[in-house]
């Protein structure tokens, strides 16, 4: 047995290696659904958006509890806010008494002949207020919060699907223009053996020159059709790439941002195969929950509820408390300061009946009035719209499910027609602008045929929204 040199077996580990790196690149449709929604920034948005407002719900949830404050003041005039003098006491005999012993034993003492009050000291308390009757506000601002998260959920669901549309109709022209690309390399290759044939026939004196340069002419505009059809393959693979990634790297030095994406240059995709599971979709009536039409009706419920929150800013509102407070009030009847330290506490009702808004409050519930009539109006037009949407949507399902089974009959027909074209001309019955027609004819068949699957596919995606 021949033993393998160790080069030459790493140069085999190496070319195993990069073709399974090669399959592993292939990227089918479901693959690319689950990649744009990992990479999209626009879906990642949205779905900050519905973190945003349960936090808005959360904050509403809290207005149902307890409002508690704890406030401290402390300070020091330049001046009491009070004084009171022996002078200032209106009963005489204490007056002329205290006059007395001032005199006699104010200064050993240390006493004033006035009393200061509010120089300085400190405050400190703590505030509970329970609401009792807000006017259905709080009930009504939890309920309006909680519309406020459905609505970013749906719009999360309508930013996902725009998403997945857009990258399954990238997906499926980069398949397409990749069958063109194989079909025209197949043509290509006809058109080789057709030039051979011809110039055999034409050096044996059994065809003319022109026949040569008709299918040399033929070649040329296939080789101008293969370099358009190459450029618009890469402008397909670079806005699908775009799409799955959300990278803007040039293709020719790409950066995968996810462990598995291939590389730009790398870029494969499943071809259409036989597609002989397709089917026409079965009709349903209207539409189905589609994100739209419950976005629509959130928003009349939201508006609704707008307007129940300005009419409980006319209603009474009630509330209970309680209170309790601690003071130290310096009086300088003494020099050396004398202290008042106190505390207290008190519990209290509060009632609050809004006077003088009644009539700006009656013109803003007229405004939140044509608010909600608008938005059942919009709701209405908008589902009448999904309706037409709908029907519109399985219309041109249909008709390319139609034109598939359409263009394979054509597709047959044009092979059988190319096949008796070329034994004709061997036989000599049969011109070369026959044979180059007839396969212009088979080339434009194939492609129709990718054109109408490539159509029913994305149709069916459209519709299936719709209907689901």
């Amino acid at each position: 047995m021949k033993r393998i040199s160790p080069n030459c077996l790493l140069l085999l580990i190496v070319m195993a290696m990069h073709t399974l790196s090669i399959k592993a690149q292939v990227l089918t449709i479901d693959s690319c659904l689950s990649l744009a929604r990992q990479n999209n920034k626009e879906l990642r948005h949205a779905e900050l958006n519905i973190e945003k407002a349960q936090q808005v719900k959360n904050q509403a949830f809290t207005n149902y509890f307890p409002q508690v404050k704890a406030t401290a003041i402390g300070y020091h005039s330049l001046h009491p806010m009070v004084e009171v003098g022996i002078d200032d006491i209106n009963n005489a005999s204490v007056r002329d008494l205290l006059t007395t012993l001032y005199g006699n034993y104010g200064a050993a003492l240390g006493l004033d002949n006035t009393i200061s009050l509010f120089q300085y000291g400190y405050q400190a308390g703590v505030t509970a207020l329970q609401p009792v009757y807000m006017g259905g506000k709080i009930v009504a601002g939890n309920q309006l919060a909680k519309v406020g998260v459905e609505a970013a959920r749906l719009q999360t669901q309508i930013t996902e699907r725009d998403l997945l549309e857009q990258v399954e109709e990238s997906y499926w022209l980069v398949v397409g223009l990749t069958e063109k690309q194989q079909t025209l390399q197949t043509v290509t290759a006809l058109l080789d053996t057709i030039h051979r044939t011809v110039q055999v026939a034409v050096n044996a004196g059994l065809a003319l020159q022109t026949d040569l340069l008709k299918v040399e002419l033929r070649q040329s505009e296939i080789h101008r059709t293969q370099i358009q059809l190459d450029n618009g393959l890469v402008l397909a693979k670079r806005a699908l790439w775009q799409a799955i990634s959300q990278t803007t790297k040039s293709p020719t030095s790409p950066t995968p941002p996810k462990e598995g994406l291939p590389d730009y240059n790398s870029l494969q995709v499943e071809p259409i195969g036989a597609d002989s599971a397709l089917q026409a979709p079965p009709l349903k009536e209207g539409y189905g929950e589609v994100p739209e039409s419950s976005l629509l009706s959130l928003q009349v419920r939201a508006a609704e509820l707008q307007r129940r929150m300005h009419i409980a800013d006319a209603l009474p509102q009630v509330a209970v408390g309680a209170h309790y407070g601690y003071s130290n009030m310096q009086a300088n009847f003494l020099r050396h300061g004398l202290g008042n330290k106190t505390g207290n506490g008190a519990v209290f009702v509060s009632v609050s009946v809004p006077l003088t808004d009644w009539w700006k409050t009656g013109h803003k519930i007229r405004e939140d009035n044509i608010a909600v009539e608008q938005a059942r109006l919009e709701e209405q037009h908008t589902n009448e719209l999904l309706g037409l949407r709908t029907q519109q949507a399985y219309d041109k399902t249909v008709e390319a499910y139609s034109l598939v089974s359409e263009n394979r009959h054509a597709l047959d027909i044009a092979r059988e027609n190319y096949r008796l074209s070329g034994v004709n001309y061997r036989a000599g019955m049969g011109t070369i602008t026959d044979l180059l027609t007839a396969q212009t004819t088979l080339l434009q068949a194939e492609n129709n045929l990718t054109d109408a699957i490539i159509s029913y596919r994305v149709n069916l995606r459209r519709y299936t929204d719709l209907t689901k």
